[in-house]
């Protein structure tokens, strides 16, 4: 799944779980000439974190995305997790890759 728009926040990178993983959210909010713009936070873990290090909040980009349920204790979770971010110009977070 991906979804567009405009990055309006970047966590800080924290350490979650018994392996340690680095973790950083970000919000992304869609574009739509809605007066109520609908918004998503998606989680990087691990080296996923990387793909994120190049953005700033108020950059435009095509998140795709993962997502699921979990159980944990008796109660029910969603998570949302990105595997590729790609920019205005469509390079993605390869670093070198050139237009044409």
């Amino acid at each position: 799944m991906t979804i567009e728009g405009t990055i309006i926040f970047i966590s800080e990178e924290t350490v979650v779980g018994q392996k340690q993983l680095p973790k950083v959210s970000f919000v992304i909010e869609e574009d739509s000439d809605r007066e109520f713009k609908n918004s998503l936070m998606i989680d990087l873990l691990g080296e996923k974190t990387e793909l994120i290090k190049q953005y700033k909040v108020g950059d435009h980009v095509k998140v795709s995305l993962n997502y699921r349920a979990r159980e944990y204790d008796g109660r029910r979770f969603n998570s949302i997790g990105a595997w590729k971010i790609e920019g205005d110009a469509g390079s993605s977070n390869g670093g070198d890759e050139l237009p044409f």
